[in-house]
Parts: structure tokens; C-alpha cells; sequence
């Protein structure tokens, strides 16, 4: 799928605030604030069946909620890119962080993350799952135990002005009364979900072993 060219502009965040640019695992932070980990899962799988059935109307509440979705979507993107960044940067300060956050893992092995009763989401018509809906399904042994190579992946397979390109035109099909296939095809939203999904699910290891604190300052 061709894309424009872009300015280096286009790879500067637009949507994050100045903490989270210092900070960029503070955009983590926020997205499973704002929701968890099985709603956000759903509202994905929601957002891909709106962009494969033609003549397919969202109810009002539905648009409302698609649009915030999507606008917390783009906002994760943008932070998990300064956290691509993290991973090359020679800058000691970056390393550190970068460091401190991808070592952590003794705070937490993948299976047990089904200790998650009373998440809720945000306090706001809270919502209580099953503990196994916490579980990274889409993902591997080896991916759940380096979830920044998850990250690391994700920007081989398009980078961000691209991801925004493709978040906008999801958007856009979901909406109107066509589907994917009038445009640039099933598969590309298929493998866009895909990766979505599975970035994350690793983005919520992240989130899970960071909720003590430590690094988000």
C-alpha cells in the first residue's frame, strides 16, 4: 500500500503532552487508565467488524465512543514510537529508562497476571471480567517475556506517519456506509488488527509491571 511522503515533522508526536514526551510509558499509563486490557481487546474487534460490512451504521453512542477509541489509539502509537526510539538511543538518560523498564521482570511472570479481580475500568459503568481475559492470547512464550520486542516489530511493519495514515482510514471505513474492500482491502485491516492486538497486549505487560510506580515518574 503506497503512502505519501512525509516530512519529519510527521514522525513528531502531536497528541502526547510534554510529561509524556519526557516520559513516554506514561502513554501507557494512561491508555489502561482510561480502559482495560478485555475492553480494549473488544472495542478492536468492534472497530474491525464496523470496517467489513457494508452499510454497516454505528448508533450515535457508538460514533462517540468509536472517535474517543480511536483518538486513544493514535495517542498509544505515538508514545510506544518514543519508546522505539528508547531502544537505539546512545543517550544515558534513555538507556536508563529504557533499561529500567525492559529488566523489570521479575515483578511479574506472564501467567499470573489471572490475579486481576476488581479491575475496573476507570470507575465509569465498571465492568468486572473473568481473569482469563487478562491473559496475552496473541502472543508467544517468547513475546510475552520481551514485550519491547513486541514494540520493536511493530514499527518494522509500518512506521508511525503510516500507522496514522491507517488508524485515520479505519476510522473513516467503520463510519460511512462502505467497507475495507472498496478501498485498500480486508487483509490490510486484518493485519492491521493483528498488530494491533498483539501490541497491546505486550504494551499491558509493560503497563502491569510499572503499576508500582517505579519509572513513571
Amino acid at each position: 500500500m503506497p503512502f505519501a511522503n512525509h516530512t519529519p515533522y510527521d514522525y513528531f508526536p502531536r497528541r502526547l503532552h510534554t510529561r509524556e514526551i519526557g516520559n513516554p510509558y506514561l502513554a501507557i499509563h494512561q491508555f489502561f487508565d482510561w480502559e482495560n486490557l478485555p475492553e480494549w481487546r473488544s472495542q478492536l474487534d468492534k472497530w474491525l467488524q464496523a470496517a467489513l460490512k457494508s452499510g454497516f451504521q454505528l448508533s450515535r453512542d457508538e460514533l462517540v465512543e468509536l472517535f474517543v477509541r480511536y483518538e486513544f489509539f493514535e495517542y498509544l502509537v505515538e508514545g510506544l514510537s518514543l519508546i522505539r526510539r528508547l531502544m537505539d538511543s546512545t543517550y544515558m538518560p534513555d538507556q536508563e529508562l529504557y533499561r529500567q523498564m525492559r529488566n523489570d521482570i521479575d515483578k511479574l511472570l506472564p501467567d499470573e497476571i489471572n490475579t486481576a479481580y476488581g479491575y475496573f475500568n476507570n470507575n465509569h459503568n465498571p465492568k468486572q471480567f473473568e481473569c482469563e481475559e487478562y491473559y496475552p492470547f496473541h502472543l508467544s512464550s517468547e513475546e510475552k517475556g520481551s514485550p519491547h520486542g513486541v514494540i520493536y516489530d511493530f514499527f518494522d511493519y509500518q512506521n508511525l506517519p503510516q500507522y496514522r495514515d491507517a488508524l485515520y482510514w479505519w476510522y473513516i471505513v467503520a463510519i460511512d456506509s462502505t467497507n475495507a474492500d472498496d478501498s485498500r482491502g480486508s487483509n490490510y485491516v486484518y493485519n492491521l488488527h493483528k498488530h494491533l492486538i498483539k501490541v497491546v497486549e505486550a504494551a499491558h505487560l509493560i503497563y502491569i509491571r510499572s503499576t508500582s510506580g517505579e519509572g513513571m515518574k
